[in-house]
């Protein structure tokens, strides 16, 4: 436990540094603008969710990308595999931090936005618990993701072209959920399920909606987590030896 929380406090530190709650914050601040301009309060239920896949989904791939790919250049990923640090305190580390990073982009934006549509109108508050529980599902998502595919390339740009691929296609529920395309096989891709729970943090939502968000969510993250670390230990620790 001392481990991982060494090493969570560094990356924390290194987060700092490389001014990503910087960054966060102000698209936070830009977003909820553009949110607070374009949405009511009776739309909240399906533009927060949606602005959550697209717009923190999108920047935690790119957060846990640069991490990881400074650490091979700096010579320090190296350092942690020959250290007493276990591979999955290595990467639980990543995780919780990108995704508390995530959860403060998140609320910036959302409590924003809705501190400038009160001024306009009448505004009932989500419910926080359920809100929370559906960012920190898609932001370990999309951590886990960000893993599974960085271990594998040494430069951002080899990255770059995959991670888009990738970036659509989980970003592609936001049709489903704004009521564009009712298509359900749009749910079984990984980020629904999260979002899923998100929305129900402004209406009711059906039963099978709870028992697919939760119990989907509980299962993606039990299965990228093996698949990380599958692949952080064939394309990172066997390379070194």
């Amino acid at each position: 436990m001392m481990r991982l929380l060494t090493a969570m406090k560094t990356d924390v530190t290194v987060q700092v540094r490389n001014n990503l709650y910087t960054i966060g914050i102000i698209a936070g601040v830009l977003v909820a603008l553009a949110l607070g301009w374009l949405a009511g309060p009776d739309q909240l239920f399906t533009y927060v969710p949606t602005t959550m896949l697209l717009v923190v989904g999108g920047s935690t791939l790119l957060y846990v990308a640069g991490m990881i790919l400074f650490e091979k250049d700096e010579g320090t990923l190296n350092a942690n595999i020959v250290s007493p640090m276990r591979t999955s305190e290595y990467l639980w580390s990543k995780i919780i931090t990108l995704t508390i990073l995530a959860t403060v982009e998140g609320f910036v934006m959302i409590g924003g936005a809705m501190l400038i549509i009160r001024f306009s109108a009448p505004l009932t508050p989500p419910s926080i618990p359920i809100l929370l529980l559906g960012i920190f599902g898609i932001g370990i998502v999309y951590t886990l993701i960000g893993i599974v595919l960085i271990v594998r390339f040494d430069k951002i740009t080899d990255f770059l072209i995959p991670m888009s691929g990738v970036a659509v296609l989980l970003q592609l529920p936001f049709v489903y959920f704004l009521g564009w395309v009712e298509e359900p096989i749009l749910l079984l891709i990984p980020t629904s399920a999260p979002t899923m729970i998100m929305q129900g943090a402004y209406t009711q939502l059906a039963a099978w909606e709870w028992m697919y968000g939760i119990g989907y969510t509980l299962l993606l993250i039990i299965g990228f987590t093996f698949w990380a670390y599958r692949a952080f230990h064939k394309h990172i620790i066997l390379k070194v030896g």
